[in-house]
């Protein structure tokens, strides 16, 4: 699928089939995020699948008791193993952990939408319930959990036009060129002469 495509096709899906995630795509995604870009090419995200019943809906009621999450057929957690991140960047390693893990999880998000698989991104969690439920030791966060499965419906979702969304030259210039807008119309003109 054209990455444009599998963009514009991801959703956040909250509604699964009970049908299975072969592990040859399970590692698909988790290639994928493994080549997301990170401070310092420090790659301190770190991984848990889990597809036990038990684990799934513990998981769940320490997401704020998304129970909809148990019906997801794999769930992955992307951790920050931050040891080595706290050394390099010792002001700003939490930011810049967040944000690595932020791109391994577009990434792996991505892929998903690609192998026709659907997902969830979900960050409303008690962390200290789940460091205990996934038994993470103290150098390592929790920062994300990715629900996947195959969805049962295609959920609609409504997007601000971009115009609305973009500045020129500075935060809240909203002098607009009539030839550039609506920004959509200019898009594959602007993909395909790069």
């Amino acid at each position: 699928m054209d990455l444009s495509i599998s963009i514009k096709k991801t959703l956040q899906v909250k509604t699964y089939l009970d049908k299975d995630v072969r592990h040859k795509d399970v590692a698909k995604l988790l290639d994928a995020a493994h080549f997301a870009p990170s401070s310092g090419n420090i790659q301190n995200w770190r991984f848990i699948i889990v597809r036990s019943k038990e684990t799934k809906e513990k998981i769940a009621r320490a997401s704020l008791d998304q129970l909809w999450m148990q019906e997801a057929p794999v769930l992955i957690i992307v951790c920050s193993d931050n040891s080595n991140i706290k050394s390099l960047y010792p002001k700003k390693w939490k930011k810049y952990s967040r944000e690595n893990c932020a791109a391994a999880t577009q990434n792996l998000i991505l892929q998903a939408t690609n192998l026709g698989l659907s997902s969830c991104w979900v960050r409303s969690f008690s962390t200290l319930r789940l460091k205990n439920i996934l038994n993470t030791p103290d150098n390592v966060s929790v920062e994300a959990v990715i629900t996947i499965g195959y969805s049962s419906e295609r959920p609609k979702e409504t997007r601000h036009k971009l115009e609305e969304l973009t500045f020129f030259e500075a935060y809240d210039a909203r002098r607009r060129n009539v030839s550039v807008f609506p920004l959509a119309k200019h898009l594959p003109k602007s993909i395909s002469q790069n």
